[in-house]
């Protein structure tokens, strides 16, 4: 393998110096003098050059690579010495059309032929080039070729000693980590170099950096930013390390970005016109790093932006990672919990403990009982912003195009968002739809074939548990850009939770116009009208079930209390956040008092008494009863429902058992259904099964 490299790389050399032969040929008048093929932000380039006395008419002549060419058709004189830039990708200017492909970064060989259409006039190869720089000739027109740190575009190339080569980066006595003790951090560098490096977030510099001159102490949480110089070389790569003095063993994000680019007057964090709102979009996205310490691992530039709306006014706010080539951000992409890895990701902030811990029990109420909405999975992390704490967020995946066709399998997706559901990638004219068509009351099997109707009454019934006060505003939905695609729910942003007693029936249903989930329609249609109650009741009998939810979110505060409090007291004080003691007690009253609440608000508004039934379910070894699709728990449940709903059974019989029949439910064979108004208890009976 190594034998295979070498030899790779000295015929990528030989060929290089081959075509710069060819290229300084003295007949060759106009020559391909500059290239930049990963521009940080634009496209790629290339810079044609009349190195002659006299005007050239390029018509007729063909820039190609890779089996594409691009022909110059109409009259184009180029004066002597005079540059021409072409912006590649079929980006026109104002007097011609650029070239529609572009340049492949890891290196590439580009050629101008003559109007003939065999001749080359000059050829011009590069290896594989990092964001930032460009490769051409030094000076202009000359066989030899330089690297140029600062590309020049439509300017005349540097003269001087070439810079054919990268300076290796430096290495650092200890990995970025968790240390439980203050110390010494060396940093090596190859003989000749000289290392440049920052500790408060920003890109180190020859001109503005600390030079080394020997160890750093580390005493604290700190970033170190360092790079070589060695005369003759570009910069090299950079070094990120980040370090936890006196920690436990633990996880956390780190994100370094430029002091003036968070907190500048320009910088994305500056308060701005109403505190940062209109800070948003590509102009206000910012070079920075991120890196991973712990089970997920990844250490790389990025993109960086303000996420969120209205939370943007808040001291502690969220952030959105973008990782892009025009950066050299690694090309596996940012990790993201289950293993996925994608080009965007979300540092949410969760700016209370209310927030943090009720939209993490959302999530894991879903992931936990298969729910049929979609939820972006996060794992909580401590965020290091420039060597300072800044509290506990939950890393996640944007909920965006690319994240969804990762959900659903799909090569392309239709997603809509927001109270008007516009559309933020594809169309929307299915969903207009399939929106009328409930509102019309059309029959189940003809909205079947164009909603999820099962992730509608999840969303539904989530919303009126927690009686979320935004329902209406976070919407999202999204289908399979394909034949039988159906509309499928993202349930997010989980935090404004109504009062345990609230009516947020008659809230939901007293809205002018139609709201997402559409609880006045789902309880005027008449099989919707069933299937959304006997749900909620399955629900709130399993995975709302204040003995299956308690334990839940006693677990899921004992997991994360430490830096709940943490956080609690880095923000206390300029958020007003409550104890997160009293947000996890306040959690556990909610999760006991509402189903009660719900229930008798959602009998007012139905018109269905409510009755109590007794189901028995067996030990998991004997059989799991399913309710409505969900499991019960074994032993005897007191299950809150309304007369008139049928609910289903389904028993999966474990091996070794069969199923004998129902008792108090119309037997079907492995299912049964009952109405709660005319009987009180309901048990399946089974039986060994005999050898």
């Amino acid at each position: 393998m190594q034998r295979t490299s070498y030899f790779r790389a000295v015929s990528r050399e030989l060929l290089l110096l081959l075509c710069l032969s060819i290229a300084g040929r003295p007949c060759a008048q106009v020559l391909i003098n500059e290239v930049e093929p990963a521009v940080t932000n634009g496209p790629d380039r290339i810079e044609l050059y009349n190195s002659g006395s006299r005007p050239v008419d390029l018509q007729g002549m063909r820039l190609a690579m890779d089996g594409r060419s691009h022909r110059f058709e109409q009259s184009l004189l180029l004066g002597a010495r005079e540059h021409l830039v072409l912006q590649c990708g079929g980006t026109r200017s104002a007097t011609h059309p650029s070239p529609a492909f572009k340049l492949p970064r890891n290196g590439g060989t580009l050629l101008l032929v003559d109007r003939d259409g065999s001749t080359i006039l000059d050829l011009f190869a590069w290896p594989a080039m990092r964001s930032g720089i460009s490769m051409g000739r030094s000076p202009d027109g000359a066989s030899t070729w330089s690297f140029f740190e600062q590309p020049t575009p439509g300017t005349a190339n540097p003269a001087g000693a070439a810079c054919r080569s990268t300076a290796t980066p430096p290495l650092p006595s200890a990995p970025s980590g968790v240390y439980a003790e203050a110390f010494d951090l060396h940093l090596e560098a190859a003989e000749g170099s000289t290392l440049y490096y920052t500790l408060d977030g920003s890109a180190p510099d020859s001109l503005h950096a600390l030079r080394y001159t020997g160890p750093i102490r580390m005493e604290a949480h700190t970033v170190v930013r360092a790079k070589a110089w060695a005369a003759g070389q570009l910069p090299s790569a950079e070094l990120v390390a980040n370090y936890a003095i006196g920690h436990a063993e633990r996880d956390f994000v780190a994100v370094a970005c430029a002091p003036e680019d968070l907190f500048g007057p320009s910088g994305i964090y500056h308060p701005g016109t109403q505190a940062n709102h209109t800070r948003s979009g590509a102009e206000w996205e910012r070079a920075a790093t991120i890196q991973f310490v712990g089970k997920q691992d990844y250490n790389g530039a990025v993109g960086l932006r303000l996420s969120g709306s209205g939370s943007r006014g808040l001291g502690k706010r969220s952030f959105k990672v973008y990782a892009r080539k025009a950066l050299n951000s690694p090309a596996q992409g940012l990790p993201m919990p289950q293993g996925a890895a994608l080009r965007e990701g979300i540092l949410r902030a969760d700016a209370s403990p209310h927030a943090f811990l009720r939209n993490l029990l959302m999530e894991q109420v879903v992931v936990r009982n298969a729910l049929h909405v979609e939820v972006q999975p996060s794992t909580p992390l401590p965020l290091y912003l420039n060597g300072q704490y800044w509290g506990l967020y939950r890393w996640m995946p944007a909920k965006n195009k690319a994240w969804l066709q990762e959900r659903s399998g799909a090569e392309a997706v239709d997603v809509l968002a927001g109270p008007a559901l516009q559309a933020i990638a594809g169309k929307d004219a299915h969903f207009r739809a399939a929106q009328m068509a409930l509102f019309k009351g059309a029959p189940l099997d003809s909205l079947q074939q164009m909603l999820d109707v099962e992730s509608l009454l999840d969303l539904a019934c989530l919303d009126l548990w927690t009686g979320r006060g935004d329902h209406d505003l976070n919407v999202r939905c999204f289908r399979p850009r394909q034949a039988g695609g159906r509309w499928r729910w993202v349930l997010f942003d989980m935090d404004l939770w109504a009062p345990a007693n609230e009516n947020s029936v008659e809230r939901m249903c007293s809205a002018t116009l139609p709201e997402t989930p559409y609880i006045h329609q789902l309880l005027a249609h008449p099989e919707l009208h069933q299937g959304l109650l006997a749900r909620l009741c399955a629900l709130q009998a399993t995975a709302l079930a204040p003995n299956t939810l308690l334990p839940l979110i006693d677990s899921l505060y004992g997991a994360h209390a430490t830096e709940l409090m943490a956080d609690h007291r880095r923000w206390e004080l300029e958020l007003g956040n409550p104890d997160p003691q009293r947000v996890h007690a306040e959690l556990r009253a909610f999760a006991q008092a509402r189903p009660a609440h719900l229930m008798r608000h959602l009998a007012e508004r139905s018109g269905h008494k409510l009755r109590t039934v007794s189901i028995e379910a067996p030990e998991a070894s004997v059989a799991i009863l399913l309710l409505e699709g969900l499991p019960l728990s074994s032993g005897k449940h007191e299950v809150l429902a309304f007369e008139g709903v049928p609910l289903r059974l389904e028993a999966k019989v474990a091996e070794g058992h069969e199923l004998a029949g129902w008792k108090g439910a119309q037997d079907a064979g492995d299912h049964a259904r009952f109405d709660p108004g005319r009987t009180r208890s309901v048990r399946a009976l089974f039986r060994p099964l005999v050898p």
